[in-house]
Order: C-alpha cells, then structure tokens, then sequence
C-alpha cells in the first residue's frame, strides 16, 4: 500500500482540492490476471484517476464502482470471471471503498501515518483495524490485509545527462527518485523527486542512507566512485549498482571484499543487448525490480 508514489501525490492533490476518494483494491486472484492482489486504482468525486488495473472495460467498471460508493457510503465488493475457460484468463476479486476529505479519509488518512504496520479491512461495512505488525496480503474472512509501505527509493550518484534517462525510467516505475552529487548540474536531474547537493565529498560518509532501497553510483569518476561506494557498504542497501568496465569492477569486487556482497552488482544492469542511453536505463531498473522482488 503506497508503494506507488504517483498514488500519494494524487491523495495529496485530492487533499488540497477537499475531494473524497475511493480506492479499489484487487484483493484475491485465481490463475492468469493483469493485476494482482494489493493492486489499487484511486478514484476522486470529480472522476479523475490514477492506476490500472486491467481492460477498458473494468477501469469503467471500477469508476461506476466508485460513484456508487460515494452515494452510498458503502463498500462495493465485485468479481471478475472470464465468460470463456478457454481464454486463459483468471479470476479477480475487488473491494471497492469511499473515504471522505471531512473525515480526514478515515482508515485511509491513518494508514498514511502508519508505515509498516498492516491494515485491516473488511469488505462488508466500513470497519477497519491497525495492525502493529507487518502481514502479507490476504483476504479471509471477509477481511483484506494490506502491508503500508513507502514507495520504493532510488539513490542516484551523479548528475550528468546520461542520469536524465534513469530518473525518467525509475519514475515510470513509480519510485521516489534522489540524485546525490557535487556541484549538481540541474538541467539533466530536474526530474528528480530530491536533489542533496554535497558540500564536500566526504560528507556522504556521515549521511543516514537508511531511508534509501536501492543505489546506482554514475559518477564516472574512480576518486567519488570509491567515497560513494564506501558510504554504500556501510549502510543497509539492499541493492548497489556501479557503471564501468569488467576489468575496472572486479578490481573493485577485490579492493572492497564485495565478492560475496549479494546487494553489489557491477557492471550495473541486464545485459538486455541495448547500448542507447534509455535501453541502459532500463537495464539497470530491470535488475533493480528483479532484485526487490527476489528473483536475482
């Protein structure tokens, strides 16, 4: 929940314009379906919207959902069954609930001061609870469990142009995107979500990165790579990315005994066979998304 930063902007921008919200969450799947379990699409009282969660016909099928709630006050609760078995397509359940800009959006204005913990919800009345742990996502008993998560966090070194192509891609995958340097030239990282710009080099030893998921170092410069990558082992990053060359990344691996480091991937990126700046781009969110999901 919330792991998509692009649905906290339109909660706030819902905020300051005193819109109501309903968020409609895919709560169980059976077999092949587009969008999984803890999926959201939020919708406001004045139709506009953000996420996907499948054709065009349920989208339209969730915004009749929202109105519904809205009036109603009431959660909504539908499947999604494919007419045709044959089809390949699976089953989705989807709970539908409205929360309302004069109540300080209820469960959902609290869950939004409640990182890690879970939410509890049930999709027959507007009840709800506050877990002080962290669940996995489920749907039993006529209760969706939902963690609260930031959105994922992407640390940049550098801030050349060829770092434009990485924020745009790593905002494409909805991450909160932060670009760390020295004498930031702005005009290429303008599209950043935060921009820390270093007094001196060494400053970064004594940052808290805790905060940060993931961390590409793309300096280009041996002298900041190393202070940068020393401030990264440090810190509990669970994925450090370095550009440069085979020979040059194994000295690296040696000099700083990463060879068993699992967070420490250099030459950072896929080898998806690109060589343009956006294919890099995607190479190295690719593998940072195959590493937050567990897959490398």
């Amino acid at each position: 929940m919330f792991q998509n930063k692009q649905s906290l902007k339109f909660i706030e921008d819902c905020k300051n314009k005193k819109l109501d919200i309903v968020v409609t969450s895919v709560i169980e799947t059976l077999g092949s379906t587009y969008a999984k379990a803890g999926n959201m699409m939020l919708v406001n009282s004045k139709g506009e919207f953000t996420g996907v969660l499948g054709s065009n016909f349920l989208q339209n099928k969730v915004i009749e959902n929202s109105k519904e709630a809205l009036q109603t006050k009431k959660p909504q609760y539908f499947e999604s069954i494919p007419i045709d078995e044959s089809s390949g397509h699976g089953t989705s359940k989807y709970f539908s609930q409205a929360f309302f800009f004069e109540n300080n959006y209820g469960a959902l204005g609290l869950a939004l001061k409640s990182e890690n913990k879970t939410l509890l919800r049930s999709i027959k009345d507007n009840s709800f609870e506050i877990i002080d742990e962290v669940s996995f996502i489920k749907f039993e008993n006529d209760k969706f469990y939902q963690t609260i998560k930031k959105p994922y966090s992407l640390l940049i070194f550098g801030s050349g142009a060829h770092v434009s192509s990485l924020i745009s891609m790593a905002n494409l995958m909805a991450w909160e995107t932060t670009v760390i340097d020295i004498n930031i030239k702005e005009s290429f990282v303008n599209q950043a979500d935060t921009l820390i710009e270093l007094e001196n080099l060494e400053d970064i030893l004594t940052m808290d990165l805790s905060t940060y998921n993931a961390s590409v170092i793309l300096s280009h410069s041996p002298k900041t790579d190393s202070t940068y990558l020393k401030a990264l082992i440090n810190s509990n990053i669970e994925y450090i990315g370095l550009m440069g060359n085979k020979k040059n990344m194994q000295k690296t691996k040696e000099h700083f005994n990463l060879g068993n480091d699992e967070r420490f991937f250099a030459p950072v990126g896929l080898d998806i066979g690109g060589n343009t700046h956006q294919s890099i781009a995607l190479s190295i969110c690719a593998q940072i998304e195959a590493k937050k999901n567990g897959k490398i």
